[in-house]
């Protein structure tokens, strides 16, 4: 098999251009967009916006009329005075371009009769004082010189700079988003994968879900792989070794209870509190080896587990009486069970050991005078339906930073219940592989105001 090493050096000469390239690529191509669609708003906005208002183009339409009639008069000084009324610094001219009335024209104006244009010509982008020239009768002209203020320009720099913001936010805004779909796909894959490593789905595996010829990511893909498929051998070695150990452990247990029982009828009666000891002990290790052999079993079975409509509900009335022998002399159970519990899909065995379990802890660690409480009802949550099974006590309860390891096989939590008390910590462990097996869910929680509530979600069967 391919070392990570290996792997590495075989993806180092392309991993400075794989991603690197591909998002200059991105950049450079909305870049190029931003400034051709640019161009292209400019010119649209450059003959849509700059042509001189309709309202001036009719006044001057006017002038040229009432030019035309001062004209066909002959009266030059007539047609000097009404130059001189007009709000437009104009002059009527003839064919030669010569000053038809006795108004006399400035230089500058007569120099830029050069750049006269028409009445329906596009203006430039900046403001300035252009010419119109305005057709008369005989090859006479109205030139007309547009004061500034009425020209569009002066709102171009504005409205353009506006389009150019708004084409630039939503070019990059839309390259962002397709950038970061096209990122976010494979990282999506890589979390959902992370997690269900997380959970314990060893054989999980990314290569070939990630679809991307990103260097980087195929590489982040493969090395992910790499370090699942060792987790899953490491997983399978130390499951094969405790179920191997345990076992072995059997043999020379059943050896060793051989020889308490023979060596019963030897020893003095003074001295047989010391065999009731090891017996004891000799128990305890057999339980301990039951319970490591089931919690490896409850591994091994998750995907292949066999279930079918369970009455949780008849468990727990046939459970209960007998652990009810186990209660103290101070302690109470108590059972809450409500109408109509519908089946669930499941094993029997393994929620009578739940059940078992969890009644069991309580008895042992919830304290002599507790009261424990065993709960049968039907929730909703988030439209779906489940049983929940609760078992309930007003014992010290746990911290709330250790509720989540209470799950954890061989987890004893020291200060909040009794070590003395008894267990290996894989009680509720068992009870979370057992849950994960009929596709349930278990939690914990501190009781108000003290005490732990521990709960089984189990789905309810399809009618």
């Amino acid at each position: 098999m391919e070392s990570l090493s290996q792997r590495k050096t075989w993806y180092k000469p392309h991993q400075q251009h794989g991603l690197v390239v591909r998002l200059f690529s991105y950049f450079t191509v909305s870049l190029l967009l931003i400034l051709l669609l640019q161009n292209l708003a400019e010119i649209a906005l450059v003959k849509t916006m700059l042509h001189v208002p309709m309202k001036v183009q009719q006044n001057i339409r006017v002038m040229a009329e009432q030019a035309q009639q001062l004209i066909d008069t002959g009266n030059k000084q007539q047609l000097g005075q009404w130059e001189k009324q007009q709000p437009y610094y104009l002059f009527v001219l003839d064919k030669d371009q010569h000053e038809m009335g006795d108004r006399k024209m400035h230089p500058h104006f007569a120099f830029k009769l050069t750049y006269a244009r028409g009445i329906n010509a596009i203006l430039d982008s900046r403001v300035n004082q252009p010419i119109f020239a305005i057709p008369l009768k005989n090859g006479n002209q109205l030139m007309v010189q547009l004061p500034y203020q009425l020209h569009p320009a002066k709102y171009f720099s504005f409205y353009f700079g506006l389009i150019q913001v708004v084409i630039a936010a939503l070019i990059l805004l839309m390259f962002s988003f397709l950038i970061a779909r096209y990122l976010q796909r494979p990282l999506n894959t890589l979390r959902e994968a992370s997690r269900s490593l997380a959970s314990g789905d060893f054989s999980v595996r990314v290569a070939n879900t990630v679809s991307d010829s990103t260097i980087e990511f195929k590489s982040l893909a493969a090395d992910f792989d790499e370090m699942a498929e060792k987790i899953q051998m490491l997983s399978e070695r130390q499951r094969r070794l405790i179920r191997d150990v345990s076992h072995e452990l059997r043999t020379p247990l059943a050896r060793h209870n051989l020889s308490l029982h023979l060596m019963r009828k030897r020893v003095a009666s003074e001295h047989q509190h010391l065999v009731d000891r090891l017996e004891r002990e000799a128990e305890e290790m057999n339980q301990l080896v039951n319970e490591i052999l089931e919690f490896n079993q409850l591994q091994n079975t998750t995907d292949n587990a066999h279930l079918i409509p369970i009455d949780v509900e008849s468990l727990c009335l046939t459970t209960v009486p007998d652990i009810e022998a186990l209660l103290g002399a101070q302690q109470i159970l108590t059972i809450g069970i409500d109408n109509d519990i519908p089946m669930v899909r499941g094993d029997s065995r393994l929620i009578v050991r739940a059940i078992s379990n969890l009644l069991g802890n309580a008895i042992k660690y919830a304290g002599k005078n507790a009261h424990i409480s065993l709960n049968l009802a039907l929730v909703d949550i988030e439209g779906l339906q489940f049983v929940q099974l609760s078992v309930e006590d007003d014992g010290h309860g746990i911290a709330p930073q250790h509720l989540k390891r209470i799950f954890d096989p061989f987890t004893r939590i020291e200060g909040a219940r009794d070590k003395q008390s008894g267990g290996y910590g894989l009680g509720l462990a068992i009870v979370k592989e057992a849950m994960t097996v009929m596709n349930g869910t278990v939690k914990a929680k501190n009781r108000h105001p003290h005490g732990l509530i521990i709960q089984l979600l189990l789905p309810v069967m399809n009618k």
